[in-house]
């Protein structure tokens, strides 16, 4: 739709003063009532009939706009601002075609007002003639080089058509032009955003808010900048001021909503989504794909009849590490829901992350006995509406892969290797091989059970397998070195112990050190081995296992500054054994 601000053009000063007055304050309705009066009064009034025109199409009621827009064409048939707004509600209507031929009329009409050239030049653009709009634009310009109006609309055209610094040219002159008004500095800052300038976005977005503090959609347009920076309750306060603003500004609803689903605040979310809900009721949105949106959420989370209301709590909780609100509002659900295949794998993943291996394995159990059901959960679900089987049934593989791993790491941790190799396998036979799913982290799992079992040939093939998935998977390079340093002929375990966290540190481990010279038709091994390690550094140089093995590795190979790789592994939460540490106490100061 053609959205833009609506004008008087020769309206007395008198009205646009108390439209303008009535407008900022949200009156809409005392607008339309008051005009309706003076028109009782001024019958034929052409600056009357505008404005009641004008007051209709803001809230609109396009068809009384039009009518009293033709009724002051009627007394002034050279009103060509008529014309144009008559224009911009067959734009609103979705007539595009039908809008250009009103602004034709209106440009032939007063073939001298830049204004009527910027807009038809928005409509040009619209409807995809953009040497036309172009055209229109420059003049405008040229008519009337002075307005900065013009310079905002050819702005917003260079910056939709992919020309950003010949939008920041325009807009910087319109801001020369008018210092004081809020829009160009407004427009300039989305430009800056889009361009990733966030400091200078920011100090835009800042301007106009100083300048004009009643703008709804300067407050929404901070808000994407605090979004982008991450700040996200920043972002929730200018959303709330927004809708301060404007309480019927529904995408500042929306875009809150959807901040207070991120950051696990599912209680706030569906508040916003009850309010967005009325404004479906009342016919305030009408957008069919936000309602959509809207009625999807509702269901998901906010609808306590439903399953999900119980697990969607319970993830939030899990992401915030408040384990025991997960495992208290999983109970809930599952005394209403108790065969709830979703339900009681998260619950699981809850005593997983608790170390309650055992716990675990029974939620998992008693949700592989009604795997059908997640598959029917999946297909009610309001996210994968309209979504292809083949989608659905990757996003059930997918959920049934998940349990399948979180089974055999839970075997790991009870030293029941041959159960969780058993478990990994269903997992790698049925997960996808879709974009976003975490496979790599399968063949990995597979891989160390390898390497507790001494097959050090397959695990090596499986972190193969995993780095090929995903190259950027730094424990698949560690747990590589482990198996390379562990395939060396001199070299043997001289303590192997699992731990509680697969993915920080899944053993401990040391191996004997025998003299580099016992070795060195096998050094190229270990230095193969040191280079996975520090690939795995590379990648994230806050894995703490990755120096454990690391400094071991340059123990072996007699390099002087190993202890500093052990100190930095326990310094990142690493249990390093004491021995390993008895000459490094020293070191620390070699940092």
């Amino acid at each position: 739709m053609f959205f833009v601000t609506f004008t008087f053009g020769q309206s007395k000063e008198a009205y646009q003063k108390i439209s303008d007055s009535l407008l900022n304050i949200g009156q809409k309705d005392e607008l339309v009532h008051y005009f309706e009066t003076e028109l009782k009064k001024y019958p034929k009034n052409e600056n009357v009939l505008r404005a009641l025109g004008y007051a209709h199409i803001v809230k609109n009621n396009l068809d009384l706009g039009e009518k009293y827009y033709l009724e002051a064409l009627k007394v002034n048939p050279k009103c060509a601002r008529c014309y144009l707004n008559i224009g911009r509600i067959y734009s609103l209507r979705g007539d595009n075609k039908k809008a250009l031929d009103y602004f034709d009329t209106a440009v032939q009409t007063d073939s001298n007002e830049a204004l009527l050239y910027s807009y038809r030049g928005k409509l040009k653009e619209m409807l995809g003639d953009k040497f036309g709009a172009l055209s229109d634009h420059n003049k405008a310009i040229k008519i009337d080089p002075n307005n900065p109006d013009s310079y905002i609309m050819r702005g917003l055209y260079n910056s939709n058509s992919g020309y950003p610094s010949s939008a920041i040219s325009d807009l910087t002159k319109a801001i020369t032009l008018a210092p004081k008004n809020y829009y160009p500095y407004f427009h300039r800052s989305s430009v800056y955003l889009n361009q990733r300038r966030v400091k200078e976005a920011l100090k835009d977005i800042n301007k106009a808010i100083e300048i004009d503090s009643s703008q709804s959609a300067s407050y929404i347009g901070r808000a994407a900048i605090f979004y982008a920076l991450q700040e996200y309750q920043k972002a929730i306060n200018d959303y709330s001021k927004a809708i301060s603003v404007d309480k019927n500004d529904y995408a500042s609803y929306i875009n809150r909503a959807l901040i207070y689903y991120e950051l696990e605040d599912l209680d706030a979310s569906c508040a916003d989504y009850s309010t967005l809900k009325s404004f479906i009721e009342d016919g305030t949105i009408n957008d069919e794909a936000f309602i959509t949106q809207i009625n999807g959420a509702i269901q998901d989370i906010c609808n306590s009849s439903k399953p999900s209301y119980y697990y969607q709590r319970g993830v939030g909780y899990y992401n915030k590490r408040e384990y025991q609100k997960a495992l208290d509002i999983y109970a809930i659900g599952l005394k209403k829901f108790p065969d709830d295949a979703m339900m009681l794998s998260f619950k699981g993943n809850t005593y997983l992350i608790l170390n309650e291996f055992e716990k675990a394995l029974a939620c998992y159990s008693v949700s592989l006995k009604n795997k059908e059901k997640i598959k029917a959960e999946i297909k009610i679900n309001p996210r994968f509406s309209g979504a292809s089987s083949d989608k659905i049934t990757s996003y059930y593989n997918g959920s049934l892969a998940t349990i399948y791993l979180s089974i055999s790491e839970c075997n790991i941790n009870l030293g029941r290797f041959n159960e969780a190799f058993t478990e990994i396998n269903k997992g790698i036979t049925v997960a996808p091989s879709i974009d976003g799913f975490n496979k790599e982290a399968y063949f990995n799992m597979r891989g160390y059970i390898y390497v507790t079992k001494k097959d050090y040939k397959r695990a090596i093939n499986d972190f193969n397998e995993s780095i090929k998935i995903n190259k950027n998977y730094p424990l698949a390079y560690v747990n590589r070195a482990i198996a390379k340093v562990s395939s060396v002929e001199k070299i043997k375990f001289r303590s192997f112990s699992i731990y509680g966290n697969f993915n920080t540190q899944p053993l401990s481990i040391r191996w004997n050190s025998p003299t580099t010279s016992s070795f060195k038709k096998s050094e190229s091994t270990l230095l193969a081995a040191l280079s996975d390690c520090n690939t795995a550094i590379e990648i994230d140089n806050t894995l703490g296992f990755a120096f454990y093995i690391r400094g071991q590795i340059k123990q072996m190979l007699a390099e002087p500054d190993y202890c500093l790789d052990l100190l930095a592994a326990k310094e990142l939460g690493i249990t390093v054994d004491a021995q390993l540490l008895n000459n490094c106490i020293k070191a620390k100061g070699q940092k």
